[in-house]
């Protein structure tokens, strides 16, 4: 049994893991059965999974906890127990949307079993319209959004005719292997430590400028400085799912016509959604939320385990009334943040997100019940996706549902997938603290109308 040390950030999002805040990230694929599909098309489909034991990297990967210094690693296991990482579930009759959402809401909430490699496939029979779905959850200590993305284009196929996808957490072509690790257990801790060490003088003396920045009047947002608001407080596990999807050239056209990027958007869509939501539930702060958005650290080769990626705090917006003045100070914040934290070097930026959220980490880790503050408003993610059509065996991928992790005082996740000429924004909330979620998508609507409406009115410098 192999065993590895994990980074940084792979380390807190273990040591953070809790009943009520489960660290998986999570992904609802929504596919069309193929015109020559059985009744049995899915639980086919699991069956064939049965057949296979051996995972690739991150499917063999478990936890374990270093005697000698307590810190997180991860052993890599040879065989796995489909029936227990592969399941099957079945909509009530006449199940729609509604109770699809439920399921996963259900699901996402629950914990990975850390014991055990941390990932499950649930694969979900019975939706409308001839289809069904996949709701892959994973724990971010062994994938984050790039990689989950990149496994995801390995396992489906561009070819309709195809019936023989392998199963997901089999090894496939161009699969990662690890490269062996040389030395005692605490050789390779010290030199991991190093390594970060060094980051971390790197690191402080950009937080310093964006602090100084802050305090000068420039466009910086820094994490702490989001307000309170009626979501602040303990959440449970209890999760809320929706999802909206736009043609993306929609969202492009609007981006062009305004003169800003196509991120820029999503970002104003996102504040403009909450700031409609928070007129109607307890009030739109006086301050601005601010978003956390991470910064993918990974170059188009890199295929590690773990998550890599730093985060950019914005600006986004939330109080402001005019929708066009609304963009324009959240594409200010944006670019003025990832041109700060531009200059850091990958080890700098990933133990950036590791000191950003510093005082949660440890007040989790210290098992202490004081709560701590939240390092941003909410966590909002854009991810590129596949740009083609793929299928499963033959079954069409219409949709990708991004479903992530809300926190303690930032109870609503929101993230962005790009597939196929689409861009779907998949929410997550706790469901105490964000009762009417649907009211958040709906809103993301009435932001990109009201973009559309005043494009030609003036572009943004």
């Amino acid at each position: 049994m192999a065993v590895k040390v994990v980074s940084p950030l792979d380390s807190a999002f273990m040591l953070v893991e809790r009943d009520e805040m489960p660290w998986h990230a999570s992904l609802l694929m929504v596919f069309t059965l193929p015109d020559d599909a059985g009744a049995d098309f899915v639980s086919d489909l699991r069956e064939q999974m049965r057949g296979s034991q051996t995972p690739a990297v991150p499917f063999n990967l478990a936890p374990v906890h270093a005697r000698l210094t307590k810190l997180p690693m991860m052993r890599t296991v040879s065989s796995i127990d489909v029936d227990h990482h592969v399941r099957l579930h079945r909509l009530p009759r006449n199940g729609g949307e509604r109770e699809l959402n439920e399921l996963v809401g259900q699901l996402h909430g629950e914990r990975l079993d850390m014991s055990r490699p941390l990932w499950e496939l649930h694969l979900i029979e019975g939706l409308p319209g001839n289809r069904f779905g996949a709701f892959i959850k994973i724990h971010h200590s062994v994938v984050d959004g790039i990689t989950g993305m990149r496994r995801l284009l390995r396992w489906l196929s561009p070819d309709p005719e195809a019936r023989d996808c392998a199963p997901l957490f089999t090894v496939g072509p161009g699969a990662y292997v690890p490269r062996e690790e040389t030395g005692s257990q605490v050789t390779r801790v010290a030199k991991t430590v190093g390594t970060h060490t060094r980051a971390a003088g790197q690191l402080s003396r950009t937080v310093y400028q964006l602090v100084r920045g802050s305090i000068d009047g420039e466009p910086l947002a820094v994490p702490y400085q989001s307000p309170k608001s009626v979501w602040h407080g303990r959440i449970s596990n209890q999760r809320s799912i929706a999802s909206k999807q736009f043609d993306l050239e929609r969202l492009k056209a609007a981006a062009a016509d305004h003169g800003v990027g196509l991120g820029d958007v999503v970002l104003y869509m996102c504040g403009s959604a909450l700031r409609s939501y928070l007129a109607n539930h307890g009030g739109v702060p006086a301050k601005p939320l601010t978003g956390g958005v991470p910064m993918s650290i990974r170059d188009d080769n890199d295929e590690r385990p773990g998550s890599a990626f730093g985060f950019v705090t914005v600006d986004l917006g939330t109080n402001v009334a005019d929708p066009v003045e609304r963009l324009a100070a959240v594409t200010r914040s944006n670019t003025a943040s990832k041109t700060q934290l531009g200059s850091l070097s990958d080890e700098a930026l990933g133990l950036q997100t590791v000191v950003a959220n510093g005082p949660m980490i440890a007040a989790l880790a210290l098992g202490t019940k004081a709560l701590t503050p939240a390092a941003f408003g909410l966590v909002i993610s854009n991810i590129p996706g596949p740009k083609k059509p793929l299928y499963l065996n033959g079954a069409r991928l219409e949709s990708l549902i991004p479903v992530s992790v809300p926190m303690h005082n930032s109870p609503i996740n929101m993230t962005a997938i790009g597939h196929d000429g689409r861009i779907t924004f998949g929410m997550v909330a706790a469901s105490e603290k964000v009762p009417e979620l649907g009211q958040v998508a709906d809103g993301l609507v009435d932001a990109l109308v009201d973009l559309e409406k005043t494009g030609n009115r003036r572009k943004l410098a």
